[in-house]
């Protein structure tokens, strides 16, 4: 969700869900949770916003903000630390402005460079790619508003045909009513669990070049991004 952002929280009220920003002002646009005015951000609202934020110019692809924007939204602390302010506090009345900072982007780029490289070294270890792959369930609560296009474009997701998602929703939960009321899902349960192979990742040989190669929007070599490619024009 919201976690390692300085204004980050979880997806309720007045959390900011989507966002999108016009090229020219740098201004954004925004979409809360309950329609209510913004207090903070959520996880799939820090996704639109740096896929946002790429696009648009505001960041390089290290998640650097760029030096030479002339824009009110655009800041430098005392020791150089940029920032890009999502909501100025006199526009909602709040305590504070609601930003978001390179140390943060820097947190989330880590944190979705560990999921990609960590399915990438998954689907490796079996002798293959992500273009074999059939269907990606999606769960969980930021997979309730989890924007695709977008998740690919700062490579949270392999770029591979978009009809291969799927949203699931809260599947532990379900899976666990399954196991209580279900005698054949109990039962399927059980076979999952025999039938799964762990891969430790902190040891597996490629992980760590794997995991510093995704710490890049969308990923160092750009070409397992091919249509992120063609957006960007590289």
């Amino acid at each position: 969700e919201g976690g390692g952002i300085s204004c980050g929280m979880r997806a309720s009220n007045g959390a900011v869900e989507k966002v999108s920003i016009d090229k020219e002002t740098l201004k954004p646009h925004l979409t809360t949770i309950g329609d209510c005015d913004p207090i903070g951000i959520c996880g799939s609202g820090i996704i639109d916003l740096i896929c946002q934020m790429l696009i648009t110019g505001i960041v390089d692809r290290r998640g650097k903000l760029q030096r030479d924007l002339n824009n009110k939204r655009i800041r430098f602390n005392e020791h150089e630390i940029g920032e890009y302010v999502l909501a100025f506090k006199e526009e909602y009345n709040l305590e504070n402005d609601i930003t978001v900072t390179e140390v943060d982007i820097d947190n989330f780029i880590k944190a979705k460079g560990a999921i990609y490289s960590g399915a990438s070294v998954l689907v490796e270890s079996l002798g293959m790619d992500f273009s074999v792959v059939d269907k990606v369930l999606i769960a969980g609560g930021i997979g309730n508003n989890l924007n695709i296009e977008n998740s690919i474009l700062i490579g949270l997701l392999p770029d591979i045909e978009r009809e291969k998602f799927e949203y699931i929703g809260n599947s532990s939960l379900v899976g666990s009513y399954l196991a209580l009321i279900s005698k054949d899902a109990k039962q399927k349960l059980k076979q999952i669990g025999n039938e799964m192979t762990y891969v430790e990742l902190s040891v597996y040989p490629t992980y760590m070049d794997e995991f510093i190669s995704a710490c890049f929007l969308p990923h160092t070599n750009i070409e397992q991004f091919p249509t992120v490619k063609s957006l960007l024009g590289e």
